[in-house]
């Protein structure tokens, strides 16, 4: 079963009012573009298992996080979002930083249920080969 991610629950969760049409469209192209992304990643053996509302309930959470944080980072490129004033010890100014406490929550929230990472869980050696290498430090030393 598919997870539901509404724009009115990203609205809630980014505190735009849910009078502000501003965003909708980019809203509803995130949820488009990301959450079947997010579906994928996980493994659909959790998915599947809609008899448990709590674990239903966890991962449509973690995927609200993510697809928020990605929301909260795009409006913090738009020019004045992240426009802050200091005096003393009080700042004022959006709090742009959650985006990114919300990608690790949500990160951290569906990483028990992702799907196994390898090329025998990919089914092959050939996948392995098709998916890009991430270059570490480490990954560097092996070449």
């Amino acid at each position: 079963m598919p997870l539901a991610v509404t724009r009115s629950d990203v609205k809630r969760k980014c505190m735009v009012a849910a009078s502000d049409t501003g965003y909708d469209a980019a809203i509803d192209a995130l949820i488009a573009e990301m959450l079947p992304a997010i579906e994928h990643s996980i493994d659909p053996a959790y998915l599947a298992n809609t008899s448990d509302a709590g674990l239903q309930a966890e991962l449509r959470l973690g995927a609200l996080e993510l697809i928020c944080a990605e929301f909260l980072a795009q409006r913090a490129r738009e020019p004045g979002f992240v426009e802050e004033l200091q005096v003393g010890g009080v700042r004022l100014g959006p709090a742009w930083e959650r985006g990114r406490t919300l990608a690790e929550q949500g990160a951290a929230r569906l990483a028990p249920y992702r799907r196994p990472q390898g090329a025998a869980a990919e089914g092959g050696a050939v996948l392995s080969r098709l998916r890009p290498r991430l270059l570490t430090h480490e990954t560097l030393k092996e070449v």
